[in-house]
């Protein structure tokens, strides 16, 4: 026996680590090895370049755990997560999107897009007090990047039973204290782990809040070495204290004030380690997530160094015990069969909102990431601040093995101010805003009111019930005021004041949330009064009765400047004047973004309009000219000439945009159209009048919307336009 443990203690010797008294005083069997990761936001990444030196040498983790970005790495490596994969996770995941709690564009759903693309700025209104919130970021797209990375493993609720046993350290709000998770739903543990408190709201779990658990304990190698670890290995990215040579931001006075209390015990714990790993990450902060692949690579050429160690320490192992070495992995879930759905948290919106946006069906299969997709397309709706997912494991004789998707939402309260401001040279100055409430008079309701004050005011209210692709129903009433220009041959010769007030009633369904569909009615009172020139002798008053369809399809992900994404939007009226023949009018749009390389964007669009309206009804015929994008009635943009300045009952127009997208968010934009306008359909195609323009644009996308400057020019002119915009459209 003596002759034994002489050989093993030279053998740990070789590799550098000393066998613990007792392990040498009992009867040896093969020592269990821990991993120990640090918490470090970013600077974390370069755990996944220790496990990869860890797997080369072949060396066998038998405990892991860790704190914050520590306890994600090591949590996601405990159940089957290798090396290669975390990395691949690292590098190909949108920081910036799942740090946030930001709804992409393409996401949103698509009654939000227009709000989304007009106001710079919004205010929380709340009844008797403006409320704070617990931290800058709830934790809404992280959490259900978790959910999905941890859905092979729901039906485990003890770590000690993943392929590797596994612990993380949150703290307690309430009390102060340290909190070792050994068990639970491993995707919130981990998201309490990493609560970094004022950035980080706290978590709730079974009734406790948590936070981030580097404030008491960074550096876990107490537990681990708890846990019945003889050799430990630790990976320290974390917490330096700063000095005022370093110089101070607001990340690095936040990371102070939050780390140095839990600093001695760190100091500690790196004493427990027999094996201590400290990758050089000078310039990195726990904010550079985009420097994914050159933490790896600090944190491998650090561990590179102890390879050898790293090696003799697996040949010692073996020699005691032979245990055939294999990298995690694991078999992901291909699909789940969905038994039931519960949501937790439902108050006032409505039922038929929620599973409309779900759009998910009971008893049948579903995979992890269509669950992830269902629960942002509830978010996305806006009805609610945050929408998490865990799934339950259920099982019976009947039905075998399924889950329970468990939803738990919290839902927004008061109201929102929205501000936007805008300056262009076809409506000039003005000022846009926007209150939206929701649940107001109905649960699962949004009401808002829109309102444009400048030269030409605006004005839309606007009540829906949204049921997802369940009809719902939208109420409006709109009123607005602007000059309509008559051209005759390239020269401006009358202007004529417009107004309407407009009531419409319409059915929509929402699918996936891009496409929309509905129809309804509408009531138009519109007045037409001469300013300049004679087109019509004295003020006119019409009333209209419509019917109306239309059908949008938008999947853009920027609205101003796009990178992939298509626009479709169509409009039909049935327009019925008491004292006149019905007319109809069909509008309609079809535009493709496609990026190729890096910074260059081709936008072909082809659009229009017919319409049966003659020269008593000129508001519904289609004028073409300008560059602002929002659709009125007939009105089309087109490069190269002025507001209104060429018109028809019909229209069909094709334009090409080449964007170059050359630093940051500035722009060059190489826009060329071509268009037909004529009385009779039949002309329309032939061409034979085609008018054409082109121009260049060059724009920002800055904090208050899109600021553009654009010269162009068509073949109907001999001199440049020039046109500007300054804002968000209206």
């Amino acid at each position: 026996m003596k002759r034994t443990i002489a050989y093993l203690s030279i053998s740990f010797m070789l590799a550098g680590i000393a066998i613990p008294v007792s392990a040498q005083q009992e009867t040896p069997g093969r020592p269990k090895v821990g991993l120990v990761l640090s918490g470090g936001g970013a600077k974390g990444i370069a755990h996944v370049g220790v496990l990869k030196v860890l797997e080369k040498a072949g060396l066998k983790i038998d405990y892991i755990g860790g704190t914050s970005m520590g306890s994600i790495v090591s949590g996601l490596y405990a159940i089957g997560y290798d090396a290669d994969s975390l990395h691949e996770i690292v590098v190909t995941r949108d920081w910036d999107k799942l740090l946030s709690d930001e709804i992409s564009r393409r996401d949103l759903s698509i009654e939000e897009k227009p709000d989304y693309d007009r106001f710079f700025v919004s205010f929380p209104l709340q009844e008797k007090k403006v409320k704070l919130p617990a931290g800058v970021v709830t934790g809404q797209n992280i959490e259900n990047e978790f959910a999905e990375l941890c859905s092979h493993v729901n039906n485990i609720r003890d770590f000690n039973k993943f392929q590797i046993p596994f612990l993380c350290i949150a703290s307690d709000v309430e009390t102060g204290q340290e909190q070792v998770f050994h068990e639970g739903n491993l995707a919130a543990c981990m998201r309490a782990s990493m609560s970094i408190p004022s950035v980080f709201s706290p978590l709730e779990i079974d009734g406790k809040y948590y936070i981030d658990g580097g404030v008491i304990n960074n550096f876990p190698a107490d537990h681990i070495k708890a846990m019945g670890a003889d050799i430990l290995i630790g990976v320290d990215v974390g917490f330096e204290p700063k000095t005022v040579e370093n110089g101070f931001n607001l990340i690095k006075v936040i990371e102070q004030t939050i780390f140095m209390a839990s600093h001695a015990r760190m100091e500690a714990n790196k004493e427990l380690c027999d094996i201590l790993i400290r990758p050089d990450i000078t310039g990195y902060g726990v904010s550079s997530f985009s420097s994914g692949d050159s933490l790896i690579a600090r944190g491998e050429w650090a561990a590179m160094e102890y390879f050898d160690r790293f090696k003799a320490l697996a040949d010692s192992l073996n020699s005691i015990e032979y245990i055939p070495y294999e990298k995690p992995s694991f078999d992901p879930r291909d699909s789940l069969f969905l038994r039931e759905i519960y949501v937790e948290g439902i108050e006032h919106v409505s039922g038929r909102l929620l599973s409309g946006k779900l759009n998910l069906n009971v008893l049948n299969k579903v995979t992890p990431a269509r669950i992830s997709e269902a629960i942002s397309n509830v978010y996305s709706s806006l009805f609610f601040e945050k929408v998490t997912y865990e799934l339950e494991p259920m099982t019976d004789d009947l039905l075998g093995e399924g889950v329970r998707l468990k939803i738990k939402v919290r839902e927004r309260t008061g109201g929102q101010l929205k501000v936007g401001l805008n300056y262009n040279s076809t409506y000039k100055a003005s000022i846009t805003l926007n209150t939206t409430f929701r649940n107001f008079l109905l649960n699962g309701s949004k009401s808002s009111l829109n309102l444009a004050l400048g030269e030409n005011p605006y004005f839309l209210a606007r009540f829906e019930k949204n049921n997802g692709w369940k009809p719902g129903f939208v109420v409006e009433l709109g009123a607005q005021n602007y000059d309509l220009n008559l051209y005759d041959e390239g020269s401006r010769d009358a202007i004529i004041d417009y107004s309407d007030i407009v009531t419409r009633i319409y059915t929509q369904s929402i699918i996936e949330n891009s496409y929309s569909f509905g129809l309804g009615g509408e009531f138009e009172r519109i007045a037409l009064r001469p300013e300049v020139g004679s087109p019509i002798l004295a003020k006119l008053t019409e009333n209209y009765y419509n019917f109306l369809a239309f059908v949008n399809l938008d999947t853009y992900d920027n609205r101003f400047y796009p990178r992939k994404g298509t626009r479709i939007d169509g409009l039909f009226k049935f327009i019925k004047n008491p004292t006149a023949a019905p007319e109809w009018f069909l509008r309609f749009n079809l535009e493709q973004a496609t990026s190729f390389g890096r910074r260059f964007t081709l936008i072909p669009r082809i659009y229009g309009g017919f319409t049966s309206a003659d020269s008593s009804l000129l508001i519904y015929h289609f004028y073409l000219g300008g560059l602002n994008k929002t659709p009125r009635k007939g009105f089309l943009p087109f490069t190269g000439l002025n507001f209104m300045e060429r018109s028809g009952r019909n229209a069909l127009a094709f334009s090409l945009d080449l964007q170059y997208n050359f630093w940051e968010s500035n722009y060059l934009i190489l826009k060329a159209n071509i268009a037909n306008t004529t009385w009779h359909f039949g002309d329309l195609i032939l061409f034979d009048n085609a008018f054409s323009g082109y121009g260049l644009t060059l724009g920002n996308m800055s904090l208050i919307g899109p600021i553009e400057l654009t010269l162009m020019r068509s073949n109907d002119r001999n001199e440049f336009i020039f046109y500007v915009n300054i804002g968000y459209y209206f």
